[in-house]
């Protein structure tokens, strides 16, 4: 089967997948299993990301991937590094004869890779670096780099939609939370003014006074308050 269509059906895979179906780890995954079929020269693939301030491979197809790239991580200096920083292609030949990046050719000979290809994957800002690696010389050739360049933009757009919807969803998460706090603790007040004869403020302040001395948290002695009245209110 020729290059495009490879890409085509990979594309299309990756068009199909939802991401509200599956974390952003498991979309990353996704997309590795995608990109070897997308270019199938590739051995193993990798994705290079920046996680809580750390630059690191979180997603691969293979650990030795992860083994691979830590010299890059470690020296600063490598293809995946450097195209995640750059916006650029790399290309690597032969890992035998490529005197760029002498610590990570090293560890891609030791676990038997030869060559490799990194792109850049951004959508509106950077979001990382997509790593394939080969066990031949010289096995990526200017139509894997292009088909490796199209696929890493659109897998980019994925994962940026991936990590909006998250970010949507753990906002509206917060919101529903606070909205179902602060609808707890306002019920709260209300038992506390019926059965002591208090304002709104010196109701929300006993709540505080009994949150520090049981050492938990407003709503929650809002509750068991509210809980208590209940069970008062059904023994009659």
């Amino acid at each position: 089967m020729s290059e495009q269509p490879l890409l085509r059906q990979s594309v299309a895979a990756l068009g199909q997948y939802f991401v509200g179906d599956a974390t952003i780890g498991e979309t990353l995954q996704r997309v590795s299993e995608l990109a070897t079929a997308a270019v199938p020269r590739s051995d193993l693939v990798g994705i290079t990301m920046i996680v809580d301030g750390q630059v690191g491979t979180f997603v691969f197809t293979d650990p030795e991937v992860a083994d691979i790239d830590r010299a890059q991580y470690e020296t600063g200096r490598g293809p995946c590094v450097n195209a995640y920083q750059t916006g650029e292609v790399f290309v690597i030949g032969s890992t035998i004869t490529d005197a760029r990046w002498p610590e990570f050719c090293a560890a891609a000979r030791a676990h038997d890779v030869l060559s490799t290809l990194s792109v850049p994957m951004v959508a509106d800002k950077p979001m990382g670096a997509m790593n394939l690696y080969a066990r031949a010389e010289h096995a990526f050739t200017a139509g894997d780099v292009n088909t490796a360049r199209q696929f890493a933009m659109q897998a980019a757009f994925v994962l940026a939609n991936a990590q909006a919807y998250w970010e949507s969803r753990t906002l509206a998460e917060s919101l529903q939370t606070a909205m179902a706090s602060r609808s707890v603790i306002e019920q709260g007040k209300g038992v506390i003014m019926g059965n002591r004869g208090v304002t709104p403020d010196e109701a929300y302040q006993i709540l505080v006074d009994r949150s520090g001395v049981e050492n938990a948290k407003v709503s929650d002695v809002a509750q068991s308050i509210v809980d208590a009245a209940a069970t008062r209110n059904r023994r009659g």
